[in-house]
């Protein structure tokens, strides 16, 4: 299998591992990525996969089997964006609500970590590509996007291949073990799987649905913990483990009730609170970014500009 430690992050590598063994295949580095073939025993293809980070996975096969093979994989918790054969799709688990194409079907979905297994058979063509995001890296486009990133998982489980981003498609297209081999591979695979879920992340949906009262309800209490301590370092999920739920939950009742997320919602409350004491004058900007939740002044002031073009000094100063 070569040393496949020194070439995948770990976090990453129960991704791959179980196909790498189970097809007794020897992995070689590229530039970007690994990359290695079918025994002629075993059938014929390649799999070919390139960590982004430590925190995401890129991964293209081809597979031709000689004889039947149950697949067993044990993956952790995941996202994944994905386009397939036919024989792919049909091979998992949960298999897709409407008749595939022969090449090249879309997906998008969210996986718990445990173990499943793919039937494949003898003489199909298993075709696939892959871009498999870990919760660490969800959690991690959250926090430097804030806003962008949080219905994503809603995103994952109302994906509908007939309304999918025209680009979606486009983006699978270049990953390739060809261009993993070239100069600058790395940033541009970086690029293209933030591109990828980024588009998934605008794709025009259905309607919101409406509002029900348990959703009201806990958005009341979730805006009650924003405004009540506003000075700590709060996000979705530690709201949202304070009021015992999922953090899709929450987010989804914020989608159903304010049409906004979370993030969004916990920065107009910072931001309106920071006026309020703008305001009131007396207070240094430094204490003023402390109270709504910024530990630093610079990030305070970055954050104040997004959102309303100058400063916390200069909108102070016009106020008054």
């Amino acid at each position: 299998m070569g040393d496949l430690g020194k070439m995948v992050p770990d976090a990453l590598r129960t991704f791959i591992e179980p196909q790498i063994e189970q097809l007794s295949m020897t992995m070689e580095p590229l530039r970007c990525g690994v990359y290695g073939t079918v025994p002629k025993e075993v059938g014929e293809g390649f799999l070919w996969a390139a960590p982004i980070g430590d925190d995401c996975l890129v991964a293209v096969h081809s597979l031709r089997l000689g004889s039947p093979l149950v697949l067993e994989e044990r993956p952790t918790d995941f996202s994944c964006i994905f386009s397939g054969s036919r024989a792919t799709l049909l091979s998992l688990p949960e298999r897709p609500p409407r008749p595939p194409s022969e090449r090249e079907n879309l997906a998008a979905f969210s996986q718990a970590g445990g173990v499943t297994r793919c039937a494949l058979q003898a003489g199909a063509l298993y075709e696939s590509t892959s871009i498999t995001y870990t919760p660490e890296c969800l959690d991690r486009l959250r926090k430097a996007f804030p806003g962008d990133f949080d219905d994503v998982d809603e995103a994952m489980r109302s994906f509908d291949p007939a309304s999918a981003p025209a680009e979606m498609l486009s983006v699978l297209r270049s990953f390739t073990p060809a261009r993993a081999a070239l100069p600058g591979a790395a940033a541009y695979f970086h690029a293209k799987a933030l591109e990828a879920i980024a588009a998934l992340s605008m794709r025009p949906g259905p309607a919101a649905p409406k509002a029900r009262r348990e959703d009201r309800e806990l958005v009341e209490q979730a805006e009650a913990v924003m405004s009540a301590r506003l000075s700590e370092r709060l996000t979705a999920e530690s709201i949202a483990g304070e009021l015992f739920v999922s953090r899709s939950r929450l987010c989804e009742a914020f989608r159903r009730v304010r049409g906004s997320g979370v993030a969004e919602t916990l920065r107009k409350e910072r931001m309106d609170a920071a006026c309020r004491l703008l305001s009131a004058g007396g207070a240094h900007i430094a204490d003023v970014a402390r109270a709504v939740g910024y530990a630093r002044s610079s990030s305070f002031d970055e954050a104040f500009r997004r959102e309303f073009g100058c400063s916390p000094a200069q909108w102070r100063q016009d106020a008054v």
